[in-house]
């Protein structure tokens, strides 16, 4: 047996040549030595370390009897014949690493997953890995690598303290890598994800603001979603050109309303499979969303279920799983997705201003609120661990699914299944939140947004100024993406070079209010400012968003926030940095910074200072009594630029902590709603040359009251067997909580019966808690939990006693008396001198 070691690493694309060489030199089997090598992540706790790698070997042929090795323990290759549990063989290092070897059925492929149990004693959220991390020795018997032949490569890390039995997020930084002659690095293993699109009744309405209905611009997002994965992962001409795209990643889709059905993309076949060719998924995509018929409710979690069912299958052998769920609605139909113990209790819930029985059925209410340390449940799993598979669930809610409670409820969802949330609320932003999140579930060190830019074109007016996009050697594709307002419209980029000279995309998409366009660096032109123009092909006007994705080769990076907000609470952010395998440390001053924005003005406390207004016009099918008045107050108000995040203060420095891993901190969280979080990668460094990126996150701050500054009152008539409690809950900012948030509070009390849980019928933020079954002499202790703070805990009768919120006026406008009185004494003293 021949035995070769080399300890070099590859490079992120292309080969050594000496490798290449010798696979092509012979065409027999031969043995080959590769070391593995996995680098610690730095300190644990925070930073999560590599749980498991998934590598899969791409060869020219794989002799019968072939073996893979792993530090010494040999585990066999089935044939390419075998089928089921028969091409799976398992083994254990000597270390005590689990190794499972897999061969792909009717392929010259196998796969080998490595669970690095050695440094994970009981879970993967506590490891032992030592400062200078792992080097394992894999030995591969019986297989022939050739030009255009090796290994893909994805590692694995657990999302959070949430589920610590299976690692699931990809590894951005520091990520393992394999060295040694013979095989080719290729890229990343398959990806599957399920698109989960709400087709509710609402989906009807037009998007504020916007002449396009919702359902009619969703297909455009969705299709601009398929096109960009369809232009980031084409396989390239020539072949050589390394690729980001794996041919059996693959793509399915999901609507739902009150049920779930599924919509097949290839013929009867649910998943639609990369292959071989350029574009996919674009044509397919909108061919599932042509037909226009709404499936009535909302069950986010039927949309869920479906998905992740459907990915069960594919899970183990082609790859990582993702699912990206949208909703413009609250949730009402289950099966519901609730926290660890909550019992669902539906309610009736009327419309202001309309005839007495015109309600609303809310199927996915709970009788009363865990602490927010429950996790999220869904068919009594915990939907972060027993909802299989396991993987991320990137969540976007629209208009009225982006507000209130149920914008937080997609805020929880991300954020326990280490996805990511977006919250749009015109048409341009909802194509940012498909494709941004494509690429944050890319983010294993694929692909980065580069830069973006809006923009207006006034009428008349052909084209706009060149946007400069600085490209560096690092990036071997370059997908720019132009998307806008209104679907009537027809727009066009111009591409220059750097040198200023034109070039030709090597493929193009076009949708009703989109277009893309990519390039190969450098066979397409060199690295440089290259020059993008927007031109119009009307006389109307744009208003549009130019970006620009990369394709990345050795720079990978990841961004995290604080796991849960609230007002008064710091917001932390964390970018992780890495260069090649390793992180990068030591970046300049200034080199990575994070802008916030804000909202303008918290959204309960615009919905309180609303009141009880009646709805007006037509009750729409299947609508909540909170978004018919949101619908109201958007047409009628302006709600939505007062609530629309907005830069506030200085941008703020992540500075180094060690181990490529950047820290900084806002505190000014003193208004609730929807915060943006932008970063920008900027710096010239000698280990990179010059390199700008973005990255955005979007998060919701709820508003966490204070028992200081809640408002309650007692009614209770004497002798009485009952009370009525009326409590408005509020922060030490001012911001009330507002309405929607009835499944927010945990009332006991220890005599007579809490009669169901609060209300909230004036849509106010002022919750009614009916109480009975009182004795005449009875005063029983009650308390009144919301979002994990007592805000009262006493007698009924002393509930409301000192409790009402100090006033916000200024104080001139409370002592008005007293001043007018002090000024009527000094005048009688000044009239006797």
């Amino acid at each position: 047996m021949t035995r070769m070691t080399r300890h070099m690493r590859f490079p992120r694309a292309g080969s050594w040549l000496l490798g290449g060489l010798l696979a092509i030199g012979s065409s027999a089997a031969w043995a080959q030595t590769l070391t593995l090598q996995v680098p610690s992540r730095g300190p644990s706790p925070p930073t999560m370390q590599t749980a498991m790698s998934a590598i899969e070997f791409d060869a020219a042929s794989i002799g019968g009897g072939s073996t893979i090795s792993v530090d010494g323990t040999s585990i066999a290759v089935a044939d390419a014949g075998c089928a089921g549990v028969a091409c799976k063989a398992v083994g254990v290092s000597p270390t005590g690493d689990i190794a499972t070897v897999t061969r792909i059925s009717g392929t010259q492929r196998a796969r080998l997953d490595i669970s690095y149990k050695s440094v994970f004693p009981g879970n993967f959220c506590a490891p032992t890995i030592t400062p200078a991390g792992l080097s394992i020795t894999l030995e591969l018997t019986g297989f022939t690598f050739g030009a255009g032949r090796g290994y893909r490569i994805t590692s694995f890390m657990a999302p959070s303290d949430a589920s610590c039995d299976i690692a699931y997020v990809r590894v951005p930084t520091s990520r393992p890598s394999i060295s040694g002659a013979g095989a080719d690095y290729l890229g990343r293993l398959p990806l599957n994800i399920v698109l989960v699109i709400d087709k509710s009744p609402s989906m009807d309405w037009v998007i504020p603001g916007s002449p396009d209905k919702r359902w009619d611009r969703m297909k455009s997002s969705v299709q601009l979603f398929a096109s960009v994965w369809d232009a980031v992962g084409a396989p390239p001409p020539p072949a050589t050109i390394s690729s980001e795209g794996h041919a059996d990643d693959r793509l399915g889709m999901v609507l739902f309303g009150g049920t779930a059905v599924e919509s097949p993309l290839d013929g009867l076949n649910f998943f639609k499979q990369r292959g071989a060719i350029a574009a996919p998924w674009a044509v397919p995509v909108a061919a599932g969303l042509a037909d226009d018929t709404y499936i009535g409710g909302t069950s986010i979690g039927a949309g869920t279920t479906m998905g992740r069912a459907r990915l069960v299958p594919v899970e183990q052998l082609v790859g990582d799983t993702a699912v990206v769920l949208f909703t413009d609605g609250e949730q009402n139909n289950p099966p519901c997705i609730s926290r660890q113990g909550e019992v669902l209790a539906p309610v009736e819930k009327p419309y202001p201003g309309k005839p007495p029985g015109t309600t609303y059925l809310d199927k996915c209410a709970v009788a009363a609120a865990m602490p927010s340390s429950a996790l999220l449940t869904l068919n009594g799993g915990i939907l972060a661990r027993d909802v299989l598979p396991r993987g991320p669930i990137f969540t976007i809610g629209l208009g009225e699914g982006g507000m209130a409670a149920s914008a937080e409820l997609l805020d929880e969802i991300s954020g326990e299944t280490a996805g990511r949330s977006a919250f749009p609320n015109n048409g341009v932003a909802m194509d940012n939140s498909f494709v941004d999140n494509l690429v944050t579930h890319l983010k294993g060190g694929t692909v980065s947004l580069l830069d973006r830019t809006l923009g207006d074109l006034a009428a008349g007016t052909p084209a706009s100024t060149p946007f400069n996009f600085i490209v560096d050697p690092s990036l071997t594709r370059v997908t720019f993406v132009l998307s806008w307002e209104g679907s009537a419209r027809e727009a066009g980029l111009e591409i220059r070079r750097p040198d200023g000279t034109m070039t030709t995309a090597i493929q193009n998409a076009a949708g009703p209010s989109f277009r893309v366009a990519s390039v190969n660096i450098p066979q397409a032109g060199p690295a440089g400012d290259w020059k993008v123009t927007v031109r119009q092909f009307g006389t109307a006007g744009l208003k549009y968003q130019l970006s620009a994705y990369g394709v990345e080769s050795r720079l990978g990076a990841r961004v995290t926030e604080t796991p849960r907000l609230g007002t008064a609470s710091p917001i932390g952010v964390v970018a992780e940095v890495g260069w090649e395998h390793g992180p990068l440390a030591d970046l300049p001053a200034g080199a990575i910074r994070a802008i916030i924005e804000r909202p303008g003005a918290n959204l309960g406390t615009l919905l309180h200072d609303a009141g009880a207004q009646p709805i007006d016009g037509e009750i729409r099918n299947d609508t909540s009594p909170l978004s018919m008045k949101l619908d109201q107050l958007i047409r009628t108000t302006g709600l939505l630029d007062k609530i629309e995040p907005k830069p506030v203060g200085e941008a703020i420095e992540l500075k180094h902590v060690g181990n490529g891993r950047y820290e900084g901190k806002f505190d000014a969280t003193n208004v609730g709603g929807r915060y943006r979080i932008r970063i920008e990668y900027d710096w010239n460094d000698p280990r990179t040359g010059t390199i700008r990126r973005r990255d955005l996150a979007e998060r919701q701050v709820p508003v966490i009251p204070t028992a200081k500054d809640s408002a309650v009152r007692v009614q209770r008539e004497p002798r009485s067997a009952d009370a009525v409690i009326v409590i408005t809950p509020r922060d030490k900012f001012g911001n009330y909580v507002g309405p929607g948030h009835e499944g927010g509070f945990n009332v006991k009390i220890d005599a007579g019966t809490i009669a169901g849980a609060p209300t909230d019928n004036g849509l106010t933020g002022e919750y009614t808690i009916k109480v009975g079954g009182l004795a005449p002499g009875d005063d029983p202790k009650v308390s009144i939990v919301f979002a994990d703070q007592v805000l009262r805990d006493g007698p009924l009768s002393s509930l409301g006693t000192g409790t009402e919120p100090p006033s916000h006026e200024p104080w001139w406008k409370r002592w008005w008396w007293l001043i007018l009185l002090l000024l009527l004494v000094l005048w009688l003293l000044l009239r006797r001198k």
